[in-house]
């Protein structure tokens, strides 16, 4: 097998696949140590970190490879070199400019900043949270029984939410991972709308859209409470009967949505393409790339996210770094490679409230992110390298402390781990 090869930054091209900087990963936002070069955006990246790269031949699709010259010097220092044009991401992914953002949030461009910090938000965000959650509960309880869902209603429950997710796009995420109700259609409903609203904010919505996309994240298994609980609550493979009695919650749910008068489009969509995939394998409709609306592409990736996160009676839950590697090994397969890579930077490798653990064995609990060094977020240790429980629990800010205590080795995050990992429920220690 070819070693890989020296490239000048300069040299960067869309298709190369870089497998090694000149830095060590951990210093840059690179999320996965090797990834493929995609888009200029990638290459801009690149070239603000590094001076140059490795290259791996085999993995690369361009066949010209040139190399820089001999005894070039690793970079010590972060230097921007390119600075890239503000523009709304929504916009490059669907070739439409977006409506300009309300007023009454900071923006730069089509893009927000938090106004609050994670702990000032979590008060009131958990007021919402509940609220929200109360609402979801009640209005499917509801629809069971009347087949009427009460959108208005549902709506007034988002709107809150999107209010809390623009002042600080953590609190919410943080409560709707440790808060869950023991129903899963419930649960992940409510999840769903959350990490739609982060995506939404991320590419740069205006509040009127993120409405839409919260509203029709949280509809997207509205059909499955016309179905059978066993059916739902079932732990073994289904049948193929019930499997097609299953796929059939999204015609049922574009039905009842579709029956409500004030039904958004948008919200339509989301409900009839989420489990759309962009190589034709999904339901109903086998929909294959650009023919799958937007909105739906959205839908897919939080429905699938918020599935692969949580515990369910046919599968374990993953970490979400574990989610986030199975997103980017199925992008442009099961999902719009630029659509992943968005979702990937809105959500974070190590979400707050999520556990982690460290080189050193010690196991924490992320408490806030640091999106300039998405791997080195501010961590609570709760357990020490021995797996005890600890009597203090000391705050870590890896950005800053990149040594072990009392040791000259360097501290990193070895994985994340999935919820509830070693018995440990964060809300115990995060919402105490």
């Amino acid at each position: 097998m070819p070693s890989p090869l020296q490239i000048s930054v300069d040299a960067i091209q869309i298709g190369m696949y870089v497998s090694q900087l000149d830095r060590p990963w951990l210093e840059t936002p690179f999320l996965f140590q090797g990834f493929m070069v995609r888009s200029e955006d990638d290459i801009i990246a690149i070239r603000r970190h590094c001076e140059f790269v490795y290259v791996d031949q085999a993995q690369s699709t361009v066949t010209t490879l040139p190399q820089v010259s001999p005894g070039s010097e690793p970079k010590h220092a972060t230097q921007p070199a390119h600075k890239p044009k503000k523009r709304s991401l929504f916009a490059r992914l669907t070739r439409r400019k977006p409506a300009e953002p309300a007023p009454d949030y900071e923006a730069t461009g089509c893009f927000y900043r938090d106004t609050t910090g994670v702990q000032d938000e979590l008060i009131p965000a958990a007021t919402i949270h509940d609220t929200a959650a109360d609402a979801v509960e009640e209005i499917f309880a509801t629809l069971k029984t009347t087949k009427k869902l009460d959108m208005g209603t549902l709506a007034t429950a988002v709107d809150p939410m999107i209010d809390s997710v623009l002042r600080n796009q953590e609190a919410v995420a943080c409560l709707a991972r440790m808060k869950r109700k023991d129903d899963y259609l419930y649960s992940h409903s409510l999840a769903s709308s959350v990490w739609a609203l982060l995506l939404g904010r991320h590419l740069g919505l205006d509040r009127e859209s993120l409405l839409a996309v919260g509203l029709g994240a949280m509809l997207l298994d509205v059909g499955k409470t016309l179905l059978p609980t066993e059916l739902l609550i079932k732990k073994g493979n289904l049948t193929p009967a019930e499997h097609k009695l299953m796929q059939g919650h999204v015609n049922v749910g574009v039905k009842i949505v579709q029956d409500n008068p004030d039904a958004d489009r948008r919200v339509i969509e989301m409900v009839a393409n989420h489990h759309e995939r962009h190589n034709g394998t999904g339901y109903p409709r086998g929909l294959t790339g650009n023919d799958i609306p937007v909105y739906g592409r959205i839908a897919g990736l939080v429905d699938s996210y918020d599935a692969m996160i949580t515990q369910r009676p046919y599968a374990a839950a993953m970490s979400s770094l574990d989610a986030m590697r199975q997103f980017r090994l199925r992008a442009d397969v099961d999902f719009q490679s630029e659509m992943v890579e968005q979702f990937i930077q809105a959500i974070g490798a190590f979400p707050t409230g999520t556990l982690v653990e460290l080189n050193t064995g010690e196991v924490g609990i992320v408490m806030s992110q640091n999106k300039m060094r998405r791997l080195r977020p501010t961590i609570m240790l709760v357990l020490d390298a021995a797996k005890q429980p600890r009597n203090d629990f000391p705050l870590i800010d890896l950005s800053i402390q990149t040594k072990a205590e009392g040791d000259q080795e360097s501290l990193w995050i070895e994985q994340g781990l999935e919820p509830c990992a070693y018995g440990i429920d964060p809300a115990e220690f995060y919402l105490s």
